[in-house]
């Protein structure tokens, strides 16, 4: 029998770990570096007015810090993928979650590109109230999967997908995923494996 819903197991963040690693040491080398330039920098100038160059290290740590934000919400806020057998629920990135009634998806692929699978998402079209529609800041998945995919294959045309998720952000075999998620597709869903 069937479950009610299946949720994909999260694996260890190893890419956002890794962005966020290379995050903090580029941002620790810069500001150090302007402490070390500007660091020894007078208040004042000789005339009492303020000197804009002492004030430099400060600037660049708060700006340092404020980019570290949405570097540490992806880190924290990470890729899901759930379905029943009413939709298809997908967070590509950090920015939010989507429900996809199975009723307006045509299809769902796994696409291997070279080290890199992706689980791709085809939505009608349609535009009637029920869940939620991909946007552009949902598919920065899917514009690192056509990238790859030109990069690899000579372009195989991914954008027509609406949506991309990393299945190595998640446990086991990316073909065994695909099959759980085929468990729960109605029959108008079309299943492509183009896995390694």
């Amino acid at each position: 029998m069937v479950p009610e819903r299946i949720e994909w197991r999260r694996a260890f963040p190893r890419r956002a770990v890794t962005v966020f690693g290379w995050y903090v040491g580029v941002g620790l080398a810069l500001v150090a570096g302007t402490w070390v330039l500007f660091g020894s920098e007078p208040r004042q100038i000789g005339s009492g007015e303020a000197n804009p160059l002492a004030y430099v290290p400060l600037g660049t740590a708060i700006f340092v810090a404020a980019l570290a934000v949405p570097v540490l919400v992806a880190l924290l806020r990470r890729p899901s993928v759930s379905a029943d057998h009413y939709a298809l629920t997908v967070r590509p990135g950090a920015v939010r979650t989507l429900v996809l009634p199975w009723a307006h998806v045509s299809e769902i692929a796994g696409y291997g590109l070279g080290s890199e699978s992706f689980l791709l998402v085809l939505c009608d079209g349609s535009r009637d109230h029920l869940g939620d529609r991909p946007r552009r800041w949902d598919r920065g998945c899917l514009r690192s999967a056509v990238w790859a995919a030109r990069r690899h294959a000579g372009g195989t045309g991914l954008a027509a997908y609406d949506l991309a998720v990393r299945m190595d952000e998640f446990v086991g075999p990316a073909r065994a995923k695909l099959v759980a998620l085929a468990t729960y597709a109605p029959g108008h869903v079309l299943v492509i494996d183009k896995l390694a």
